[in-house]
């Protein structure tokens, strides 16, 4: 029997990709604050609007493939598209048919900059080899647990092998949305004395880990779109016993022997 279980989470964890969808969202706002002119509502607007609708797509209907659109791929594209649909019909803008699906294809376009897979080596977090290699030491077994479109995660799977995190791991787990059973099957796979989550976001990688009889180590990141303006709140709420909030991956190592 193993004496811990480590389960990390991947993006804003292991790697720092959540700045790749900052210069998409650049882009994209600058476009659609050209084409619309004085039309156009404030910048801080349009971030603002076209957040929120993001995160409304992730339940809805991809009319593509009947299902929903959780985490995949062409979420975060469409989620352009949608925004620009919505200001051109409220300022009154009228396009042709062939202006229409160029300015779609280009807004499309820029959102699959995000998913450029030669970026991500380069975002692996210096300190992951730190702790993953101090917990290899200890005979720990580790576990890459991640939500997210496959094929993406995939990816950055390649890019973790390119280089050498990921055969300290055991697994490489990807599922489109809720992980605790997840969780629990890990726990079933590996019998330990303990077992930890490490994650940047509470409702994903901490909270539904706790539910299944782990310890959270909770390490918020001030960029993560999914708790922007909720942090104060969710330290508030957060478990005290079952979970620690880190400042840096460096403190697992730093605390090892007080978890």
């Amino acid at each position: 029997m193993a004496n811990r279980v480590w389960v990390f989470d991947l993006d804003g964890t292991l790697m720092n990709t959540l700045d790749l969808y900052e210069k998409p969202r650049e882009k994209a706002y600058a476009l659609i604050t050209e084409i619309l002119g004085d039309k156009s509502p404030a910048l801080n607007e349009i971030k603002e609007r076209h957040s929120k609708l993001d995160k409304e797509l992730i339940p809805a209907i991809d009319p593509s493939t009947g299902k929903p659109y959780l985490y995949t791929k062409r979420r975060f594209p469409t989620s352009f598209v949608e925004i620009f649909k919505i200001l051109c019909k409220e300022s009154g803008l009228e396009l042709s048919a062939s202006d229409e699906r160029r300015y779609y294809n280009q807004l499309y376009k820029i959102g699959l900059e995000a998913f450029k897979k030669e970026r991500y080596k380069r975002k692996i977090k210096p300190q992951a080899f730190t702790v993953v290699r101090f917990l290899r030491r200890q005979e720990d077994i580790l576990v890459i647990l991640t939500k997210g479109d496959k094929g993406v995660q995939n990816d950055k799977k390649g890019a973790l092998k390119e280089a050498g995190l990921l055969k300290f791991f055991k697994e490489f787990i990807t599922v489109p949305d809720n992980k605790e059973k997840a969780f629990r099957d890990i726990m079933k796979r590996y019998p330990a004395e303990s077992y930890y989550s490490i994650g940047d976001t509470y409702g994903w990688d901490i909270l539904p880990a706790i539910k299944s009889g782990y310890f959270g180590i909770y390490i918020p990141s001030a960029a993560n779109w999914m708790e922007i303006g909720k942090l104060k709140k969710i330290e508030r709420q957060r478990s005290k016993i079952r979970s620690n909030r880190y400042e840096s991956l460096i403190e697992i190592k730093e605390k090892y022997d007080y978890l």
